[in-house]
Order: structure tokens, then C-alpha cells, then sequence
């Protein structure tokens, strides 16, 4: 059985890291158009690197939760996160990080991609000497190549953790599954770029479990072992 995992914040939210887009998450204490879209960095690219140093720094204090390592070892299955931290590495998994990676750089001038950890980004490339070294994630505004993996992962099981809907719409991609199932603790209604609908994210499901990530992995196993 082919398993394509889809995960969001709410994967990472049970280790103490702090969401992004959650009432008091990181886009509540700091401005998305400052901070975050390919306008700021064109016009502010300090700040972004800063704020971004920022966020590379506080992730070092915070380690992978029961559910990365559940999924980290689950079998035959391809992951694809819209999150950029690295606690699923360092619980053994090797997830398709849709959005970049926090602790990784990138030149634009050469567009060598190296990891630095959790250390202040460097201005110089250490392969080019160029001074187009930037933070290897993908800002508002900014194309996301890593998106075209979200219809054309092959699987017989699709799983959304974590996640609203908000950003990729993963009602939609359900539909394309022969088995779906959705991960979250609150019953959301679809919310899209378009507006919210009526339905219930859930309806678009063959599964909901109703429970966090890590709450959620026993009826998990029991739901996969059925299948």
C-alpha cells in the first residue's frame, strides 16, 4: 500500500514550536509583507535575513515529537510538508519540504543549496564568492517548485496532518486519492484563496480522525492496519 503524507504546522505544533498562521502563531507578532514576501526581500533584504536568523536560532531548542518518528518510520510512504523546519530529519525522515528549509541556504547566483544549521546565514557563497546568498525558502509572492509533486505523488492513501486547507487546498487532492484520510483536531469548514465554502473540510474525506498528530497515531495504526 503506496502512502502519500501531506503535513502542515500542526506536525510540528506538539513539540512547542511555534505555528505560523494559528491565533498568537509568528504572523500575529510579525508582519508577512516585512518580513516575508519577495517584495521585502528586494527592498529590506537585511530585515528578511534577520528575521529568518531569528527563526533558524529558536529551532535548535526543539526536538521531534512522537508523530515525526511515527511517520519517519512508517513504510512506503512519500512525504511532502509545507513546513520549514527540521525536526522530521532529525527524526529519521527525508520529507519534499514544499516551502524550503529553515536550516539551508541558497545563492541566486550560482543556486548551490548548502545546509548551515542553526548559525546566522553567511553573506558570501561558499562555492561562487557571490553576494546573493539568501534563506532557502519560499516567500509570498515567490513560485514554489516543489508544488508540482502535489497531484502526481502516486498512492493508494492520502493523509493531511496537520494542516488547514488554507494554503493548498487539500480537499482538492483528496478527491484524486482512492483512500483519504484528515488529521485535526478542529472541524474546519474549506477555506480556499477563493473564500470559505460551506462544507466541512472532513466531507471531502473517506476519514477523519479528530485528534492532534500525536493523539491521533494509534487510531492511525488501526486505520492503516484495516486497510
Amino acid at each position: 500500500m503506496r502512502i502519500y503524507l501531506l503535513s502542515g504546522a500542526g506536525l510540528s505544533a506538539p513539540s512547542g514550536l511555534p505555528t505560523y498562521r494559528e491565533s498568537g502563531g509568528v504572523w500575529d507578532r510579525f508582519s508577512i509583507e516585512r518580513y516575508a514576501t519577495h517584495e521585502a526581500w528586494l527592498e529590506r533584504p537585511e530585515e528578511v535575513i534577520a528575521f529568518f536568523d531569528a527563526r533558524r536560532k529558536e529551532l535548535k531548542d526543539f526536538a521531534p515529537n512522537e508523530a515525526h518518528r511515527f511517520f519517519a518510520e512508517l513504510s512506503n510512504c512519500v512525504h511532502l510538508t509545507q513546513n520549514v523546519d527540521d525536526l522530521c530529519e532529525r527524526a529519521g525522515d527525508h520529507p519534499i519540504h514544499l516551502h524550503g528549509l529553515l536550516t539551508q541556504v541558497r545563492c541566486d547566483e550560482c543556486r548551490k543549496i548548502w545546509d548551515i544549521g542553526y548559525e546566522a546565514q553567511p553573506r558570501v557563497c561558499h562555492f561562487c564568492g557571490g553576494k546573493s546568498v539568501r534563506p532557502n525558502v519560499i516567500l509570498f509572492g515567490e513560485t514554489a517548485p516543489a508544488y508540482r509533486h502535489l497531484y502526481t505523488t502516486k498512492a493508494d492513501v492520502f493523509i493531511a496532518v496537520g494542516t488547514s486547507g488554507a494554503v493548498i487546498d487539500i480537499a482538492d487532492i483528496a478527491l484524486h486519492y482512492p483512500v483519504s484520510i484528515l488529521i485535526d483536531p478542529v472541524r474546519r469548514k474549506r477555506r480556499t484563496m477563493f473564500g470559505e465554502f460551506e462544507e466541512y473540510l472532513d466531507e471531502y474525506f473517506t476519514y477523519y480522525i479528530q485528534k492532534g498528530a500525536v493523539e491521533a497515531i494509534e487510531d492511525l495504526k488501526t486505520l492503516l492496519k484495516e486497510l
